[in-house]
């Protein structure tokens, strides 16, 4: 089923954002200028359509009509709201093509920022959502996506605009339009942050947060106003140029599905308010329409093809337009004097954080690159929100610049997400293969953050499926700074696993751990941890089907183990760029309370290097006893479509492996590019050797390949491929969601 682009844009936009003055809307007289007309633009609606207006912009600039008021909804608000602050259509262009849409309304780029914790602590994959838990019950988000990008990036564009709080005193007089959720009324934004303004006109339902105001819950204006001619008349207007973004009329054949139908609806309201407004224009107004052909409202990375496209509809209407032209040297001089720069001069007297009511500022200011003393510098203050706005804790970042505009305070206006600390995530995957495996996990993880002043956190975690766990613990850091931390958790699990011999299926064991773990460990920058303790394992193994190769009964393991881990990819699943490693080792000692003594240290790395359009995947992984007398149960599992395709998943138990694999991944589809969700066609290769196999096969080399179409989807993970080895095994598998299984260091800890 095509996903309907206004449902596109819904999902892919969400966010909050901080707090703005009073609203009314209010009028503003002024004179004829030199006996012309007073002429106000109308910029409407469309998402990333509305980049036609630069278009209309710069013909108006051609053709020398100077504009004496703006009144926008959504992104004509954006783009409104720029020229408004001064920005000349040329620069705002420029601005425009030059933005990043998949970092900004994508979020692409996200978790480069986030802190090691919070990357390897329970990600979900088959979805991004996060709950909370309150008194009340548990709550979604008001949007389904972050827009903490968005929101740094309005005020980085407007950024010296933000200090006039009275939009009649902006170069150009100024209103943005936004609907009251509360009331169900049009509300004008005439005066506050610019910025908030603007983020409060495009904050589509269920995609955007709302922007909260006194007692006001404010979202997109285009439901209740998405051309405001009537709102430019109130303002200036004698008579308006109105820009209209034409979208063809909906498929008939794309309105069959509840969805379809759900996602037209919000069109259909939207076209409805346009039509009464551009029924009220008048004589001597201009109304431009721009054809936006197959362009849609959630297609922001062909925002740059939209300029284009409003440039042609306003020369189309040149004639018309050219009533409101002015003399050269009568253009030059309203020109220059409406003209701002958006940058900010002087130095920060200081940095501080307001409105916190659980996360301890001591820990943002020990990983704040801004300080006190440094240059006002928007893009590197932007750099910091964006860094900020990364950790789990937040909505959005704002700020403030407070006191005197040649030494100015930093004040940090961080919005702590309404529904937190506690916080539930929710996961779900399936894995087949072709001897008929059928495996499943329901996951589910709850964290309570901000337990106490030095940010530790309870979390707990609930998994059904082949293999079932339930954890509790606590994280623990040590410091404000969270360089050190200790982490006392317990757990139980259980596995069911297969075991092979030659090929064939003759066991599945059931294993049930109760365990306890005590570790210290340290953080390295964002993307390093390494942590060491004291591992408890009380471990029962019984055969439930087949004939016995392993041990059976209870055991106890108890020792040291050690973790050490990088991370520094774009996704936990199918990265396109950036390493993963980890180095594991544990030591079981009788001395320590072990019942049995033994170890086995193992080592992995996986790096994916963008190759245009590509990807190239490259790991290498292997495994030792270190010459101990390693127990079956705990033998290495190797086999698998993230181990050794070919064989089925832990088919080869031994004491010793190495293995190396390269796949490339030829991009086949892009379903949603902004979000970086695409479906690769991959063609992959794996080498190595194992030693010492529980089945008594024989040892040495191993030769695989494996072609498989595998992508990021709108509904999570998906994986088919068939493999196959110098054994002549072979393998085909499905995998949807969640990884499931665990074998060798490649399916498990930050791999995963």
């Amino acid at each position: 089923m095509p996903f309907p682009r206004r449902l596109q844009c819904v999902v892919l936009l969400a966010g909050a954002l901080q707090a703005l003055n009073p609203i009314v809307s209010v009028g503003a007289e002024a004179p004829h200028v030199n006996g012309r007309p007073r002429v106000g633009l109308v910029l409407a609606g469309g998402g990333a359509k509305g980049g036609a207006h630069v278009g209309v912009l710069k013909v108006l600039e051609e053709l020398h009509v100077p504009v004496d008021c703006i009144a926008g909804t959504s992104m004509g608000a954006l783009i409104g709201g720029g020229y408004a602050a001064g920005i000349p259509a040329d620069e705002l262009e420029k601005f425009l093509v030059g933005i990043d849409w998949k970092r900004v309304v994508g979020s692409q780029g996200r978790r480069d920022l986030e802190p090691i914790e919070q990357k390897r602590s329970g990600p979900t994959y088959s979805n991004e959502f996060e709950f909370g838990v309150t008194p009340n019950g548990v709550v979604a988000p008001a949007g389904l996506i972050n827009t903490s990008n968005i929101e740094d990036l309005l005020r980085v564009y407007v950024a010296r605009a933000r200090l006039e709080t009275d939009f009649n005193k902006l170069p150009i007089p100024y209103r943005a339009v936004a609907t009251d959720m509360v009331s169900s009324k049009m509300v004008v934004l005439d005066q506050g942050d610019l910025a908030t303004a603007m983020r409060a006109s495009m904050a589509i339902p269920g995609g955007f947060a709302p922007v909260v105001m006194d007692d006001m819950i404010l979202s997109d204006g285009g439901l209740v106003r998405n051309i405001p001619v009537d709102i430019a008349r109130n303002l200036c207007a004698d008579q308006v140029i109105v820009v209209n973004l034409v979208e063809p009329e909906a498929d008939p054949l794309k309105l069959q599905s509840a969805v379809q139908l759900l996602a037209r609806s919000m069109d259909v309201m939207i076209v409805a308010n346009e039509e009464l407004q551009l029924a009220s224009l008048q004589p001597g107004d201009v109304r431009i329409d721009v054809i936006m052909g197959d362009i849609g409202t959630g297609d922001f990375e062909r925002v740059p093809d939209t300029v284009p496209l409003g440039v042609t509809a306003a020369r189309k209407m040149a004639d018309a337009l050219s009533k409101f032209s002015v003399p050269e040297a009568q253009y030059v001089a309203w020109r220059t004097a409406v003209t701002q720069s958006q940058k900010i001069e002087g130095r920060l007297a200081g940095v501080r954080y307001e409105g916190l009511e659980r996360v301890n500022p001591d820990y943002l200011l020990h990983r704040q690159k801004v300080q006190a003393g440094d240059p006002v510098d928007i893009v590197t203050i932007s750099e910091e929100a964006q860094r900020i706005s990364a950790l789990q804790d937040f909505d959005s970042v704002s700020y403030r610049l407070d006191g005197d505009r040649d030494s100015p305070t930093l004040t940090w206006l961080p919005q702590e997400k309404k529904f937190g600390p506690n916080y539930l995530r929710v996961d779900i995957g399936a894995y087949a293969s072709r001897e008929g495996d059928v495996t499943f996990a329901l996951y589910g993880r709850h964290v309570r953050t901000w337990v106490n002043s030095l940010g530790a956190q309870w979390f707990n975690e609930l998994q059904l499926g082949g293999e079932s766990l339930l954890t509790t613990g606590l994280y623990q850091p040590l410091d404000s700074a969270h360089r050190f931390f200790v982490e006392p958790r317990i757990g139980f699990s259980r596995s069911l696993e297969d075991v092979f011999a030659d090929d064939e299926r003759v066991a599945r064991y059931d294993f049930k751990d109760f365990m306890a773990e005590f570790n210290i460990g340290a953080n390295v920058g964002r993307y390093g941890q390494a942590r060491i303790g004291y591992l408890y394992d009380d471990r029962e193994t019984e055969v439930d089907i087949g004939s016995p190769l392993m041990p059976e009964g209870k055991t106890v393991d108890a020792g040291m183990h050690l973790l050490a881990e990088l991370d520094s990819r774009d996704t936990a699943f199918n990265p396109t760029r950036g390493f993963a490693a980890a180095v594991d080792f544990m030591k079981s000692d009788s001395s320590l309370g072990a019942d049995r003594d033994w170890e086995k240290a193992e080592i992995g790395f996986g790096m994916a290097l963008p190759l245009r359009r590509d990807v190239l995947w490259m790991t290498i992984a292997a495994g030792s006893d270190l010459g101990s007398d390693l127990p079956a149960d705990r033998m290495f599992s190797v086999g698998g479509p993230d181990s050794l395709p070919g064989f089925e998943q832990g088919e080869l138990r031994v004491r010793e492996y190495w293995l190396a694999s390269t796949s490339y991944l030829w991009r086949v589809k892009d379903l949603l590019p902004i979000k970086n969700l695409s479906l690769y066609m991959g063609f992959g290769l794996t080498g190595g050797e194992v030693f010492d196999r529980l089945d008594g096969g024989d040892d040495g080399d191993l030769y695989g390949g494996s072609v498989f179409l595998t992508g990021r989807t709108l509904f999570g993970p998906l994986t088919v491929g068939v493999g196959t080895t110098s054994t002549d095994s072979w393998s085909l598998w499905m995998s949807v969601g969640r990884p499931v299984g665990h074998g060798t260091i490649l399916e498990r800890g930050v791999f995963r």
